[in-house]
């Protein structure tokens, strides 16, 4: 009788907590709540768009057993990682979802990413049955490791010579590490990382026409993840080959791959690359756009959820179908992939560039528009004496909204010749000055934390290659202006970069050794040289239209105006042409002469 009564018990326990679900708290909340009632947190970071969570959610975090350990045991913690960025970056352990069991002043004792039901409980079992002073020999173990790791990035972060040599032996790692199948590194899961792309790029056309086919199968092998029923980009594929995506579609995404099938264009006059980056920016300007904010969503979810949570489609049952299926699809269920209807001011910097390589490459002024009325936005709503917040919610500052909006202040003075985005660009400057550079590193952090991704964290900006983007927009600056603190600052920062990130070091070490070029344009009319200027190969021209009342900066700039118009083609260095009454294939030959120059005079 007594074993019926406690299986009875037991069973009306399990229904009760699988009724009344996982009582999730907010991050401030939980932790409160942890330190009054002396309780572990397990704490569950995802994120609206991810596959992942979904599964986690509709399996794990609906199993009964695993709901009455919580309840029981545990005060449950939620985070949105795209609204908490800053709760995300300290605790994130390594993609998403990322479960991690804390004690209750906040510590880590224990992380991992998606874990199945049976794994689960046996992690909530174990830490649960933990003394307390098991539980600070966990703690303890964690902080070292933060503290050793800390440690290393600051050895990492000597000052080193800058030499061609160590972008070759770059080279010859990413042979050895080359896909030549399917493009890309070896190994899965596959992204479109940026840095790869843009070295084959600068190698390319600095260095050796050999990585050419590199280039080009790293290019294609990313356009496997292109939907070319709606557009946009996938964020990865799950296999070598690039197959079975996982079908998110970030804002960031969209941005940044758009970006780089333009530059690639720009470089190898392949009209496909031009194509997909169009595809690409369609998406994110019909799908995330709201025309009445000027303001761009997030995302679109990788799966079809109701709003509960609850997975009713998997991606891999809905994208892999015509448009005509998907709507059918959506008919049936009466939901359709969830837009992540937030706001956050970096991945808008993103968008804005991206606009603007839009109006470059196809003469679309009307991305133009949107492009500067974003920007406008972002100032309004976002600027203020600590840089830009994170977004209308979060008064937080971080390092990649500064960099992000900077680069696009400095591409809207180019393109519009609006002085105002030059003198915001200069404010911003001063402000990370102020408040980002931290002494003790010599690069560029947020402005409260000592968290830094530095373990590839695919969807978190990497320290370095942020700091790296960081000083090209300081090059971009010093080219508009003739600050000599912005080009000082910028080598202080590429001399710094680890010697062990290859990609980015080197990306670093092409800027120092093959600084971008400066075209500046004199004249007091305005010219649509400036778009088709930028056009030959915008990740590394600066453009500027001047007129000749600008005396002052003349001056600065070391340029002499005349009664005719006038183009000076220069670099950090040296002015390599002075061309009278430009015409756009004078300049452009003219361009290629100076790049060639480069190649030439470094092999």
């Amino acid at each position: 009788m007594f074993k019926k009564l406690m299986v009875f018990l037991l069973l009306t326990l399990y229904v009760k907590a699988f009724a009344e679900g996982i009582k999730w708290l907010d991050f401030e909340t939980g932790l409160k709540k942890a330190k009054e009632e002396k309780k572990l947190i397990l704490m569950d970071i995802y994120a609206e768009w991810c596959h992942w969570c979904n599964v986690m959610e509709n399996s794990t975090y609906r199993d009964k057993e695993v709901i009455e350990l919580i309840n029981r045991y545990y005060i449950p913690v939620r985070v949105n990682a795209e609204k908490f960025p800053d709760i995300n970056k300290k605790y994130n352990q390594g993609g998403l979802p990322s479960t991690v069991f804390l004690d209750w002043d906040g510590n880590i004792i224990w992380g991992a990413i998606y874990l199945s039901p049976e794994e689960m409980k046996k992690k909530l079992l174990y830490f649960a049955n933990l003394k307390k002073d098991e539980i600070k020999r966990f703690v303890e173990r964690n902080k070292r490791k933060s503290k050793n790791k800390f440690l290393r990035l600051k050895k990492k972060l000597k000052i080193k010579n800058v030499s061609v040599s160590y972008i070759d032996k770059t080279y010859k790692y990413v042979k050895i590490k080359f896909d030549y199948k399917n493009g890309g590194f070896k190994g899965a899961p596959k992204f479109p990382k940026r840095d790869l792309a843009y070295f084959l790029i600068l190698y390319y056309k600095f260095r050796n026409d050999k990585s050419k086919d590199l280039l080009e199968k790293t290019l294609n092998g990313y356009a496997k993840l292109i939907d070319f029923e709606e557009g946009g980009i996938y964020r990865y594929g799950v296999y070598q080959d690039w197959s079975e995506p996982h079908y998110e579609k970030l804002l960031r995404e969209q941005a940044e791959v758009s970006i780089l099938y333009f530059n690639a264009y720009s470089v190898l006059k392949d009209e496909k690359y031009k194509k997909y980056g169009n595809i690409i920016l369609k998406f994110a300007k019909e799908k995330l756009f709201n025309d009445t904010e000027k303001l761009f969503y997030n995302s679109q979810g990788a799966d079809i959820v109701d709003e509960n949570g609850t997975l009713l489609v998997r991606g891999e049952d809905y994208f892999i179908y015509p448009l005509e299926k998907r709507r059918e699809i959506e008919k049936r269920v009466v939901y359709s992939p969830n837009i992540e209807k937030h706001y956050y001011f970096s991945n808008n910097a993103l968008i804005i560039q991206a606009l603007f390589y839009s109006c470059i490459f196809n003469n679309n002024y009307k991305d133009l528009k949107i492009a500067l009325n974003v920007l406008d936005k972002v100032l309004d709503l976002g600027f203020s004496d600590k840089g830009v917040k994170y977004s209308l919610d979060l008064d937080k500052y971080l390092l990649n909204t500064q960099v992000y909006t900077l680069e696009s202040l400095i591409l809207a003075y180019e393109i519009s010749g609006n002085k105002k985005y030059l003198n915001y660009a200069e404010r911003l400057i001063r402000i990370l000055n102020k408040y980002y550079y931290n002494k003790s590193l010599g690069i560029y952090t947020d402005l409260k934390s000592s968290h830094f991704n530095i373990d590839k964290i695919s969807f978190l900006d990497d320290i370095f290659f942020l700091n790296y983007r960081l000083s090209k927009a300081l090059y971009g600056l010093y080219l508009l202006t003739y600050n000599k603190d912005y080009i000082n600052r910028a080598n202080d920062i590429i001399l710094r970069l680890p010697k062990r990130r290859y990609l980015t070091t080197s990306l670093g070490y092409f800027l120092y050794i093959y600084p971008p070029l400066e075209v500046n344009i004199i004249s007091d009319k305005k010219t649509e040289l400036i778009s088709k200027v930028k056009a030959v190969f915008p990740y590394w021209i600066e453009t500027q239209l001047l007129k000749r009342k600008d005396e002052e900066k003349l001056e600065r700039l070391g340029l002499k105006s005349f009664s005719f118009n006038t183009v000076y083609i220069c670099n950090t260095k040296v002015c390599f042409a002075f061309i009278k009454n430009p015409d756009i294939d004078g300049i452009i030959k003219k361009l290629e002469y100076v790049f060639k120059l480069y190649k030439d005079n470094f092999n």
